[in-house]
């Protein structure tokens, strides 16, 4: 069966000096059913006259006219599309004649006396003409395509790879330009190399994204790895990030397409963060082991200077009271100043205790239980302590901070918590220090936490964070408030008081 033609009316052009064998043409044309809107020609004047009209489906045309020939009409014809169709026709034309029709552009050739294979080669003529459109259209897509994604790659900040992955070997297949800059290499010779890509980076780094390569490739598993280059001449360490995702050819390799990202930078400042967070650390250590020290020293001056001097007072006040015992308003006034020197060794007392806790000196456990019962007896709010065991060892430093911790954490409930009774417990276990303290206040609000000026809060995790633990708090409104202290604790070295340097 012939093809069909198509459905709207086909837009012309005859080259044929001859009107009965252009009539011939056409009748034949039309008698296949096609509808046609015809224009003949003669010269080539005539042709690119109609040519540029722009509305010409197809040409057909006589071999040789005594003015103009095929051959110049088909060359005219391809310098305006060179996808539109061309039939020639002739009366008589020779095989070569014919072939170098069809080498220089011609889709067909039809003698006069076989008229009724033009329908079919004008049919098969315009579906190659649109087959080669279509073509064209798809090379320039894919070419435009191309030329975005190498504009795209060349401005990623990173470079845009491909690899294949089959068994334990991974080609490359495609590096951007940023490649070269990246590994100090022209990119054709990383092409060049089968293992170009994974030779770029340390032994330790290339056998760790081979395996990370090889095992995502069977799970078709996105991948995101970061490792260390070969060093380059001129340059440190350079870390890159990879992230790629898999997807399986019908060949049955995978193919990788990712981008590698120099993140040295990251790396050097989260390097320098970690230094940085380290020696705040040990300046936090420092300033509370040096705060410690400055107490303890207040507390020996308060003792041995001002508490001997208020004895001394004391018994001076003694025996004016023996020696003037008969005069009674000296006696009274003696007996008032006397009550003072009682206040005033009270409040030393008390002041040298919060400066250096004695009580330290029986045992963590010991000193929690006093500070728990004095809280009680201070504030009049109910404070109960509980403890693992009767005894849990730990060294000088430690102690001070888990006393000066609960210390902090006792306060803030006196002064915010609006609490009828605070809990505090504390458990000992190997290579562990655990104390909770938890009231049944109105809670803290998680926004509090973030407060600028909560240095007691700070405070806490400070003195935590410089021995390597943590401090965690956690409440809510209408649920009280809980502080977790958390530190890692070894056995005490015998003798150890925490005042070494």
């Amino acid at each position: 069966m012939p093809p069909s033609p198509p459905p709207r009316p086909l837009e012309l052009v005859v080259v044929e000096d001859n009107d009965d064998d252009y009539l011939l043409l056409v009748a034949h044309l039309s008698a296949a059913g096609w509808q046609l809107h015809p224009t003949r020609v003669e010269t080539g004047a005539d042709l690119q006259a109609a040519l540029a009209r722009g509305a010409t489906d197809a040409v057909i045309s006589d071999h040789q006219l005594p003015r103009f020939g095929s051959m110049q009409a088909l060359a005219m014809v391809r310098a305006v599309d060179p996808d539109l169709p061309f039939v020639l026709v002739s009366g008589a034309i020779g095989e070569e004649v014919a072939v170098a029709a069809m080498q220089a552009g011609a889709d067909d050739y039809v003698m006069k006396d076989r008229l009724t294979r033009l329908a079919p080669a004008l049919t098969h003529a315009l579906e190659a003409a649109a087959s080669r459109r279509r073509q064209r259209a798809a090379e320039a897509a894919l070419v435009e395509s191309e030329a975005r994604f190498r504009a795209l790659a060349a401005n990623l900040p990173g470079v845009v790879f491909q690899i294949l992955s089959d068994a334990d070997r991974h080609p490359l297949v495609y590096l951007s330009e940023a490649a070269q800059r990246l590994f100090g290499e022209p990119i054709e010779r990383l092409l060049d190399n089968p293992d170009g890509f994974l030779d770029r980076f340390d032994p330790d780094a290339a056998q760790a994204l081979r395996a990370a390569l090889t095992g995502h490739s069977g799970r078709l598993a996105d991948l995101r790895w970061s490792g260390t280059l070969r060093p380059q001449s001129g340059r440190g360490r350079v870390w890159v990030a990879l992230a790629a995702s898999p997807r399986r050819l019908p060949s049955g390799s995978v193919r990788w397409d990712g981008i590698l990202t120099d993140i040295t930078a990251q790396k050097e400042a989260e390097h320098a963060l970690v230094q940085s967070r380290t020696e705040l650390r040990d300046l936090a250590s420092h300033l509370a082991r040096v705060r410690e020290e400055e107490r303890e020293a207040i507390a020996r001056e308060i003792h041995d200077d001002v508490g001997s001097t208020l004895m001394a007072v004391k018994f001076s006040v003694a025996w004016l009271k023996g020696q003037l015992g008969h005069e009674a308003p000296a006696v009274a006034k003696l007996a008032d100043l006397d009550r003072l020197v009682d206040v005033a060794i009270l409040s030393s007392s008390r002041i040298m205790h919060d400066l250096r806790p004695g009580i330290l000196d029986e045992g963590i456990v010991a000193a929690l239980e006093w500070q728990a019962r004095d809280f009680q007896q201070r504030m009049g709010i109910t404070c109960g302590f509980t403890a693992s065991a009767d005894e849990i060892p730990v060294d000088r430093a430690t102690a001070i901070t888990v006393f000066r911790i609960c210390q902090e954490g006792l306060n803030n409930v006196a002064k915010y918590a609006a609490a009828h009774r605070v809990d505090v417990r504390l458990d000992g276990r190997p290579g562990r220090l655990r104390m909770t303290v938890h009231d049944d206040g109105k809670g803290i609000h998680p926004l509090d936490l973030a407060k600028p000026d909560c240095f007691g809060l700070r405070g806490m995790k400070e003195r935590a964070v410089s021995l390597g633990g943590s401090v965690a708090i956690t409440g809510g409104p209408g649920r009280g408030t809980t502080i977790t202290l958390t530190l890692p604790v070894a056995d005490p070295t015998p003798g150890d008081d925490g005042d070494s340097q």
